[in-house]
């Protein structure tokens, strides 16, 4: 009997320290599994808040990227209109100087047998027009246009008005007037004299045009009068 009592108490110590050894077992894994939910909590927060973080760096992005668009279409409209005003002014430019041309053409006219007479020396002035254009003779295609041409017996003048003066506009008006024999034969052998025409020419133009032997028409004390007479 008593080793039976034995093996009883064995078994019962045995089962006890089975089930202590369960209980420190247990509760260490509640501790562990507590642990890992408390960092998979930790985790989920910390990806919760990066995906936020992203979430309005996109956002942010998304605006960045609109405004950025619509400042280019801003720009764009900015560059049109401000095309569109230049095209304007340029037009309405284009249109003073058209009219300041045609201007000094009209004060030029009722000046211009008179300087004609002065210029030819005795040669009457037989035709004063302005506004003239006149086709090639032998080539079709070819036009030419004077602002004024006065036409004597042996003299012809040929004036040119404009509303600014330049070295490079009288040097292409020198050009125009040497071709003025080809389009009007009846004046080959002609005295050719070239003038141009404007209100206001500046003295070192004035100069300039006298070296190139172009006469500088513009306004005197009370009228329109030739500023380089004597100079060449």
């Amino acid at each position: 009997m008593a080793p039976l009592v034995e093996r009883v108490d064995r078994l019962e110590e045995t089962l006890n320290r089975f089930i202590e050894q369960t209980s420190h077992m247990m509760a260490a894994n509640r501790e562990d599994i507590a642990e890992m939910r408390a960092s998979n909590a930790r985790t989920d927060r910390l990806l919760l808040e990066m995906r936020q973080e992203a979430e309005r760096d996109r956002e942010q992005a998304n605006r960045e990227r609109r405004e950025a668009e619509l400042g280019r279409q801003q720009a764009d409209k900015d560059r049109q209109q401000a095309e569109k005003e230049r095209k304007e002014f340029n037009r309405q430019l284009a249109g003073i100087s058209d009219r300041l041309g045609s201007l000094i053409e009209d004060m030029v006219a009722p000046n211009a047998p008179r300087i004609a007479r002065s210029l030819f020396g005795g040669d009457d002035v037989l035709t004063s027009s302005i506004r003239v254009r006149r086709r090639h003779p032998s080539d079709s295609g070819q036009t030419i246009e004077l602002d004024l041409l006065v036409a004597g017996g042996s003299h012809v003048l040929v004036g040119e008005a404009k509303s600014k003066v330049s070295v490079d506009k009288a040097v292409a008006f020198l050009e125009k007037v040497r071709a003025v024999p080809e389009f009007f034969p009846e004046f080959k052998g002609f005295t050719i004299l070239p003038m141009i025409a404007s209100v206001n020419i500046e003295p070192s133009l004035v100069a300039h045009l006298s070296r190139l032997r172009i006469y500088a028409l513009g306004f005197g004390d009370e009228t329109m009068e030739i500023l380089n007479g004597g100079d060449f």
